[in-house]
């Protein structure tokens, strides 16, 4: 096989092809890491000395109707730099995952089409491996999102009941988006939130918070110069509350 086929069809390059076999209508192909591309995984030195291989195998994407798997012969090396014995990264796959980062792109692809489960039918897979792509892709998208942009917040708590209780969510008004998710509701829960808006120099023209103490008081701590906004509801809440009083 061609090492061209293995880089336009699966994004594997640096690797030698060493044979094929076909298993139960699965395709399989064994490949080696070039010695001359070898490194150390700790440091990236390429004065290692080889301590033996290790057999893994990747789910890659399908050709045709035929499941192909990627079989490769991971070398473990020893460092000479920094003493290090470990296996040798591997560049098509993300750590810890049994599927190559092409099948990964592949099912985010389908994805955008079709449902989880219709997904892990066509692939042959799981449905817990689809959700696992999906919920990744979306941490690695929304985990930290930019706040240099923001200009109007809003920031509320919620309960999730139980052992979880609240969660303090900061969202910017302007797009929907979520940009903080932090557990509990006090104003302790907002610390990391207020670093990394300053760090981003955003702007912020106003905050809309409930009335709770802890929320005011942190937003006249953190963002002196920003309008502070109470929602309606909770004004015509404190208003109710007073005339029911005079009316005692």
């Amino acid at each position: 096989m061609s090492t061209s086929l293995l880089y336009h069809t699966w994004g594997i390059r640096g690797y030698t092809y060493i044979h094929t076999r076909y298993e139960r209508g699965k395709t399989i192909f064994r490949i080696e890491q070039d010695a001359a591309t070898l490194r150390s995984s700790c440091c990236g030195s390429e004065k290692i000395i080889k301590r033996g291989v290790t057999k893994r195998t990747f789910k890659a994407t399908p050709v045709g109707n035929r499941t192909v798997f990627i079989e490769v012969l991971v070398q473990r090396v020893q460092c000479s730099e920094c003493s290090s014995i470990r296996q040798v990264d591997i560049p098509f796959a993300s750590p810890g995952r049994s599927y190559t980062k092409r099948f990964d792109r592949y099912a985010l692809g389908l994805s955008r089409h079709m449902t989880i489960q219709a997904v892990a039918n066509h692939l042959g897979v799981g449905w817990d491996m689809i959700k696992d792509i999906q919920a990744r892709y979306l941490q690695h998208c929304f985990d930290k999102p930019k706040l240099c942009n923001l200009k109007r917040i809003a920031i509320d708590e919620i309960y999730l009941g139980g052992r979880s209780g609240y969660l303090t969510i900061v969202m910017d008004l302007d797009s929907g988006a979520v940009v903080e998710v932090a557990q509990g509701k006090d104003a302790q829960a907002l610390v990391p939130f207020w670093k990394r808006l300053k760090h981003s120099r955003a702007k912020i023209e106003a905050v809309a918070t409930d009335m709770g103490l802890a929320y005011i008081k942190a937003v006249r701590e953190n963002l002196p110069k920003a309008t502070l906004v109470f929602d309606h509801f909770h004004i015509i809440k404190l208003y109710n509350e007073k005339l029911a009083d005079l009316r005692r």
